[in-house]
């Protein structure tokens, strides 16, 4: 409806944010009836079955947040921070360490794992395990973990005078990632061209050295040199703009309509490929230890599938890049379809839930 500002929750199953309806009687505590039978099904104990289609591990994704904190734990050490960031850092890693072994035990049950099992992988008794990772204290640790992420997000939504120091620093390691990354694209496409620096420096009138530096690494250049370095090579400047805006910092607009976010996402896609030296895609899956078929990473590079998460996630991961870096272009497109903002954009289609056992 038209003025109405929709309101959101976190799935108490898959920890996802859905938008409630708005309409009158009890507020919605699941993002979809397969969800609800889900939770129903652990509840009454009937953990052996196999998760609901579509729903992904959740210690994946905090394993992936897990790893920018402790990206930026290493960067406070490098820069010799002073001791009390040193801890705050370490705190924020602690914290979610703690949340990724609620949510490995979770997945574990899920997948129809024992007390027993529990136990011996933890090296605890039973007893001790059963009264830690109960399903309300779990469910009650991923709903806090999911509220400090909501504020952290909403936090992070006005510019960088609104930011924290801890948010800051991990936004300047995305940008360093991606500053690397376009450097190998630039230096991969320069190799194929067969085009001598002077030849570039002649062609392009910037002098030699510089552009020697834009293809190191050594200097970010603006995107219209960007884009006259990847004309002039042969590739599409398209697929190196999301690294562009990540090297600055250029963030999207709050609200997407389908086809741009998907374009920006297909973009981020490719630019990680470029820059990987576009290796084939049967080397994708290998490097994706074949959490998908070559085809399906074909339809994705091409822009023939939207992919969900977690093949989007082993897609950048099997490239060099950090699914931490383009959730935020995945969530983009989660959203629009979740809100129906826009239809499915002609030539598209959303790839269905992997299995595990289709390798």
């Amino acid at each position: 409806m038209a003025g109405t500002t929709p309101r959101y929750d976190i799935c108490r199953h898959c920890q996802e944010r859905f938008a409630q309806s708005g309409g009158p009687g009890r507020k919605k505590e699941y993002c979809t009836i397969t969800c609800r039978q889900a939770a129903q099904r652990e509840r009454d104990g009937r953990l052996g079955q196999r998760p609901p289609r579509g729903a992904h591990p959740l210690g994946r994704r905090i394993a992936e947040d897990l790893q920018a904190l402790s990206a930026a734990l290493l960067e406070a050490e490098y820069d010799g921070r002073p001791l009390k960031e040193l801890l705050r850092c370490a705190g924020e890693v602690s914290r979610e360490v703690e949340y990724y072994a609620a949510a490995a035990v979770h997945d574990a049950r899920t997948k129809g794992a024992d007390w027993e099992q529990v136990a011996a992988a933890a090296q605890i008794s039973a007893t001790t395990a059963r009264t830690r990772w109960t399903e309300g204290r779990v469910q009650e640790r991923l709903k806090r973990r999911a509220a400090e992420r909501a504020a952290v997000r909403q936090t992070a939504a006005p510019p960088a005078p609104g930011r924290d120091a801890a948010e800051d620093r991990l936004l300047a390691q995305s940008a360093e990632r991606a500053s690397v990354k376009l450097a190998s694209a630039l230096s991969y496409l320069h190799r194929a061209s067969d085009l001598t620096i002077k030849e570039v420096a002649e062609q392009t009138t910037l002098s030699p050295s510089y552009v020697s530096r834009i293809l190191s690494g050594e200097r970010t250049p603006t995107w219209p040199v960007v884009r006259t370095l990847a004309e002039l090579f042969g590739g599409d400047p398209a697929e190196l703009a999301v690294l562009f805006e990540n090297v600055h910092g250029l963030g999207p607009r709050a609200r997407h309509a389908i086809p741009d976010a998907v374009a920006r996402l297909r973009a981020a896609l490719r630019g990680l490929h470029l820059a990987a030296g576009r290796p084939p895609f049967g080397t994708v899956r290998k490097a994706s230890r074949g959490a998908l078929s070559t085809q399906a990473i074909s339809e994705i590079l091409e822009g023939e599938m939207v992919p969900g998460w977690e093949e989007t996630s082993a897609v950048v991961t099997a490239l060099g890049g950090w699914p931490a870096d383009v959730r935020p272009l995945w969530e983009a497109i989660h959203y629009a379809f979740l809100f129906c903002l826009d239809p499915v954009p002609e030539g598209f289609r959303q790839l269905p839930p992997a299995h595990p056992e289709s390798t």
